[in-house]
């Protein structure tokens, strides 16, 4: 791989969007984990940050209903959740929260979970508070819990695009399988992204993959697309007890040039079709209207 800055792509990226859009549409990225502790929320927060410096209007949905703590990661104090929302206490436009940079910010709760047994006026008063949004955005990312609760799949499920988080560590590759695994027997067609985090090299982030990726094609016949990796840096977890954003207090390290690429990977690869929204993403939680396998 090799690693640049971000403002070195910024124009290429721009350019091929030009040729491959002539619409307006939003991107939803449901960002995931077979098993809690590989970084996964640092990872969709900072992925924000470099996705904005990308001039892209980014949604950051916490829905890690059992550790949600994007909050304290921008250094934000939510003082409603979409419950609120739901129970009719509040609007949307009172709990969405600016986080650095620009990024809007919605924080969830557990209430979340009983998405599926809304009446039909709570389900409409949480798809237009999301509806009036579609408008001002051009990437959600939904940081989901770990694990393969049904409610983390249908979290993931209800998402274009998937980015799904390991380690090396032999258990991270296990229970990036078992996700893998659960996600293909409820959909067809899936379009998952690997990032190998917290590697100790280049050569043992490309040897995770092969595992996962040889043991999904011959096992589940589904197809992992590498994304990229991420090094052990000493400076994550200083700027996370800062409550600062890695990449932006941290901009010229390898991790930073890392995720940089990553970013521009994801925007160079969008075909035209993910035109979900984040209304939409939240019709197919409620609805349960994944589709079919």
């Amino acid at each position: 791989m090799v690693y640049v800055r971000v403002e070195e792509v910024l124009n290429d990226v721009e350019d091929k969007q030009k040729i491959t859009t002539g619409f307006s549409k939003i991107r939803t990225i449901a960002v995931t984990s077979g098993k809690g502790g590989v970084g996964k929320t640092n990872i969709a927060t900072n992925l924000a940050m470099i996705f904005r410096r990308y001039k892209k209007r980014v949604l950051l949905i916490d829905l890690d209903l059992g550790l949600a703590n994007i909050d304290i990661l921008l250094g934000l104090r939510p003082e409603y959740t979409l419950q609120d929302v739901i129970e009719g206490r509040k609007q949307m436009k009172d709990i969405i929260l600016q986080g650095p940079d620009g990024i809007k910010f919605v924080p969830a709760s557990s209430g979340i979970e009983e998405l599926t047994s809304l009446s039909e006026k709570q389900k409409e008063m949480l798809f237009k508070g999301f509806c009036d949004l579609d408008e001002e955005l051009d990437i959600v990312i939904v940081d989901t819990g770990a694990g393969i609760s049904s409610n983390v799949l249908s979290f993931v499920l209800a998402s274009n695009e998937i980015l799904l988080i390991t380690t090396p560590e032999p258990t991270a590759i296990t229970d990036a399988y078992a996700m893998i695994k659960a996600l293909s027997r409820r959909k067809k067609d899936l379009n998952i992204k690997l990032l190998v985090n917290l590697s100790n090299s280049r050569e043992e982030a490309e040897l995770t993959m092969k595992k996962i990726a040889s043991v999904t094609r011959r096992f589940l016949n589904v197809n992992v697309q590498y994304l990229g990796y991420l090094l052990q840096d000493p400076n994550i977890p200083i700027a996370t007890r800062l409550q600062k954003s890695f990449v932006k207090e941290y901009p010229n390290t390898t991790t930073t040039s890392c995720l940089n690429n990553m970013a521009a990977s994801f925007l160079n690869s969008d075909d035209g079709t993910q035109t979900l929204g984040v209304e939409g993403y939240f019709r197919r939680i409620a609805n349960e209207t994944q589709p079919e396998v």
